[in-house]
This record gives structure tokens, sequence and C-alpha cells, in this order.
């Protein structure tokens, strides 16, 4: 598994040299990771300053790593080539395969991979990202990817990772390792969680799936796991089978068995990326009783609405609400004062009384040794202020709903473990 995330040269297959086509662009990123790449294409001689090759077989010395995007007809033939040269990781980002009923032909691909000692990544995906050193095989362009850190993303679905990478370098949350693996006709799931399991770059596993293996379940280890997993309805599975091929199951035994094992499971998108912001400050709470502090109620009453059917959260006294002439020295006070587990700060940066201290309230949070969460509602001003914190370990949510469905679910697992 090891070369689909460093490899130390990578050859794509079906490169192109017009802007805007899938080849031109996986090759165009591989290159900005500083790896060296062969374009294979038979009808170029140079493609981005590099020489074109007629095929892998023509490179000189060894290749880590293929990136097939072809045709799909011609993917069997060129995952031969693969092994023939001694090629052993390959992922292809072609579709056309298991997801529009050409189970033979996937079947085949596999079949062929296996004769050679090959491990696939897809067909239908967008593949790897690295977040130490950059390395991705992906055919987006514009993307803003996230720096290195502790967790790790599997998904099915290439445009959820597209967005949760971006979401993740706009809030400042690092990634470890991302794979997009599509039908995983071949390396799937148990695999991946194999591996992150002995990777010492990853201490989350964040998953966004429409079928899990059984087995899957039954290597779950030390690490703490978060799924999302989609194909709960009718429509939705039917949609899943379309999509990747996948195969339905019952999402109320799903979330049961993931009880069991103690997995957390987010029921949307925005609850999935709100779990992985507070499990990425590297903390957990260690109970449920919880302060809320502001200086401008309103976030402060909708969030208390949402933690009145949360099991798993004890609201501790009224809000402490310091009022909109409320300084950083105010925020600290009230803090090192309420004896609790969490402290939820709703803040109103734009407060000018606040904003004129916000350097005061930096430096004594940083002494603060208590878990704490924000809410913050606003434009580019409160974004700033939301990165600052969350370098100071403090997760910043806008909307009071998802903080509280996100704390609700890292309690109970934090409780459980």
């Amino acid at each position: 598994m090891e070369k689909f995330f460093n490899p130390k040269s990578v050859a794509v297959i079906g490169a192109s040299g017009k802007k805007g086509k899938i080849g031109y662009e996986i090759l165009y990123n591989i290159m900005k990771s500083g790896i060296e790449v062969y374009p294979i294409n038979p009808r170029r001689k140079e493609i981005l300053g590099k020489k074109c090759y007629t095929s892998v077989e023509e490179i000189d010395g060894k290749i880590d790593l293929a990136v097939i995007s072809i045709d799909a007809e011609k993917c069997v033939e060129e995952v031969e080539k693969c092994g023939r040269k001694g090629i052993k990781n390959v992922i292809v980002i072609s579709g056309g395969f298991k997801e529009i009923g050409r189970e033979d032909l996937e079947r085949k691909l596999v079949e062929r991979a296996r004769d050679y000692g090959i491990r696939i990544i897809g067909p239908n995906c967008i593949g790897v990202f690295n977040g130490k050193n950059g390395f991705n095989t992906f055919f987006q362009r514009n993307m803003d990817l996230p720096k290195g850190g502790k967790i790790a993303i599997l998904t099915q679905s290439g445009t959820f990772g597209i967005a949760l990478l971006e979401k993740f370098a706009r809030e400042g949350v690092g990634v470890s390792k991302f794979v997009s693996y599509g039908n995983k006709a071949d390396v799937n799931e148990v695999d991946l969680l194999r591996y992150l399991e002995r990777d010492n770059e990853t201490n989350v596993i964040a998953i966004y799936a429409e079928d899990l293996r059984r087995e899957f379940f039954e290597n779950i280890g030390k690490k703490t796991v978060v799924i999302l997993k989609t194909g709960r309805s009718k429509l939705g599975q039917k949609a899943a089978s379309l999509h990747t091929g996948a195969m339905a199951s019952s999402y109320e035994i799903f979330k049961g068995v993931c009880r069991q094992k103690n997995i957390i499971f987010a029921d949307d998108f925005t609850e999935l990326f709100g779990i992985l912001k507070i499990l990425a400050v590297n903390n957990l709470p260690r109970g449920k009783k919880l302060v809320i502090i502001t200086n401008g109620a309103g976030p402060s009453v909708l969030a208390c609405d949402f933690i009145e059917d949360k099991r798993n959260i004890e609201l501790v006294g009224n809000v402490v609400d310091l009022t909109g002439s409320a300084t950083a020295k105010d925020f600290l006070k009230a803090i090192e004062e309420k004896e609790a587990d969490i402290i939820l700060l709703t803040f109103v940066f734009q407060d000018a009384p606040l904003a004129e201290s916000l350097e005061e309230l930096y430096e004594g949070l940083k002494k603060i040794r208590k878990f704490c969460m924000a809410i913050s509602m606003g434009g580019n001003f409160v974004e700033k202020q939301k990165k600052i914190l969350f370098e100071l370990g403090i997760p910043v949510f806008e909307e009071p709903h998802t903080a509280v469905k996100a704390l609700d679910k890292v309690i109970e697992y934090a409780m459980r473990k």
C-alpha cells in the first residue's frame, strides 16, 4: 500500500497535451509534487517538457506506480503491460466498468492484475493524496489542498472527497492520507483500514461509504473511525448501485454494529466534518457537563434548544452572558471560574470591545487546559479568527445545530472508549 502514497516514480498512461483533459491535469498535478513522472502517449513526443513514451515497457528503470486514464476497454491491455514491466501498484481513474453494468470488464481487469501480483485502486475514482508531500493523482484543477495532519480520508465518492479536502484546507485541518477508491474492484476499505491502522501518521480514519464489507468491522483496531454511510433508503440504494455498483444493506444494522465497535457514525456531510474538526485537536472531553459562555446570546439560546434532547450532553447552570461589552479579560475570567468538562464559547468577534482585545484573548487561551469549542458567525474577519482558534486547539462552528450534534457523537465515543 505504501507505494500508492509515496512512489518515487509514476507513469501516467493516457497523458494528454491538451489543457483541460483528464490526462493533462493528472500529469500536471503529479509534476507539482516533484515526483519523477513519465507520460505515456504514443501520439506525442513531449508533454509539459517531459519526454513521452509509447508504452510503460519502454521506460528504463523501475516504476513504482501507474495511473491509468484511458478508455475502459483498453485498460486490461495496459494493466498487462504494467505487469510485464514489474509495476505492482496501479490506479485506474477511468470509468465505464461495474457502475454501468460492465462487471465482466471489471472482473477481467482484476484477474489480469492478479496474474502479475498487481494491486489496483479504482476503477472510477480520482485516486490518492498524501498530505505530507502533496503528491496526488487528481484531475481536478484549482483545488485548495490541506496541509499534513493526522486524519485519513477514505471515500467511494470523489465529489465528497474533494469537498472534504477543500473544507479541511479552508479551516486549517490537516490530512495524512486520502483515497478515492471508487468501485473498489481490488483494493477496498478493509485493505486500507489495515494499512492505516499501522500508519504512524494517522490517528483518525474518516470514511464515506456506499457499502461496507463485513470484514471491515472485524479489522477495527485502536484508532478512531468515523463513517458517513449513504444508500440508506431504497432511492439511495439505487443511486449508489448506479454510482459505484454498491450493494444495499440495512442502515439500522449498520448503526448497531458501529455502536458495538465504538465507531462514530455521522448522519450527514456537515456533521461528519464537525466531528472531524473536534477530533483533529487531539483530545477528548472527559465527561458530558457543559457550560456556555457568550457575548451574544442568540446562538447560545439556539444551542440550548438542540442540547435539550441530547442524552450525552448535560448543560450546567444558565448561559453565562457577558453581553456585548465583554472584553478578552471577561471571557478568560469566566472560563477559569467555571467547572465543567466542556466550555462552549459563543463569540461575536465583530463587537468592538472583544475585537480590540483579541491579542489578549489568544494569549490567554494558550494557557487554558480545558476542553473548549466555539460558535461564531460572520464573514472574512470571523473566518480569520476561526483559523487562529483552531491552531490553539479550539474548533469553531458556524451553526449551533452542527456543533451540538457533532459534540454529542464525540462525547458518546469518549465515554465508550
